[in-house]
């Protein structure tokens, strides 16, 4: 009798550790075949478990291109196994969530800004996709919106010679989140391009559309008028350029939103 009281007492105390391990556990939600819909603009509270992933989704707008940011706040995590990070959001351009499309990914210790598609911006009324890594049993609020930048490699702002492009803008860091423009010359001519910014911006001139036929690179701290030169020579007539401008923060605490003017003019009128 007294080893079955004992064997019963056991039995009593082991369904209450289980019953309390089960209530520290994190919730995670979707699941790759099945991601939890986003909407932009729209605030979403959300959680992950220890180890664990939770899946999201979020279509762009038709007039969506450019570079877009999630918002992850009031972000509170419990039994994290990393000192250094706390989740980590990936985003992929396929609903397989495999490397294959992985566009990028960053990590957030606190509530935070991640600043995505750094490379190649975002294309309008397209499903994208992401997941949430804990590090811990994590609960926060999603927010996925358009970001500060302008244009994108596929659909740049066009700016006209001679004229100043005002109140432009360009959101995140050095790694993530550029504005991407192009103008056309009239003449060969030596060509300028003036900057007035309230941080510190680099910019890079190319003559392909893809934005990889690098021709020159300028920063700018606060006000810069750089010559625009082909191997120290003028640019061609009847030519579009393309330029992107970066920010200069190296680290996602330093991304923010830089405004500035810029006017690329010939040096002949």
């Amino acid at each position: 009798m007294k080893k079955l009281f004992y064997l019963l007492l056991i039995i009593t105390l082991s369904a209450s550790c289980s019953i309390e391990e089960e209530s520290g556990e994190g919730t995670s939600e979707g699941s790759a075949t099945s991601p939890v819909e986003l909407t932009v603009g729209t605030a979403k509270s959300g959680s992950v478990a220890y180890n664990d992933n939770s899946f999201y989704k979020f279509t762009t707008s038709s007039t969506g291109a450019g570079n877009y940011k999630l918002v992850v706040a009031s972000l509170a995590v419990s039994d994290s196994w990393s000192t250094s990070r706390s989740v980590t959001a990936y985003i992929y351009s396929n609903s397989s969530y495999s490397n294959s499309y992985l566009l990028e990914y960053d990590s957030c210790l606190a509530s935070c800004t991640m600043v995505f598609d750094y490379e190649d911006n975002l294309n309008p009324s397209t499903t994208y996709y992401f997941k949430i890594y804990g590090y811990g049993n994590a609960t926060y609020s999603l927010t996925v919106s358009k970001g500060g930048s302008e244009g994108s490699k596929n659909n740049p702002v066009e700016l006209t010679v001679g004229t100043a492009h005002d109140n432009g803008t360009v959101e995140g860091y050095y790694y993530g989140g550029q504005s991407y423009y192009k103008f056309t010359t009239a003449d060969a001519d030596n060509y300028t391009v003036t900057m007035t910014n309230s941080n510190s911006l680099y910019g890079i001139l190319y003559t392909g559309s893809d934005f990889t036929s690098y021709v020159d690179y300028w920063s700018a701290e606060t006000t810069v008028s750089e010559n625009l030169e082909i191997d120290a020579s003028g640019l061609s007539a009847n030519t579009t350029y393309y330029l992107e401008i970066e920010p200069s923060g190296t680290s996602i605490a330093d991304a923010k939103t830089t405004t500035y003017s810029i006017t690329i003019a010939a040096e002949g009128n």
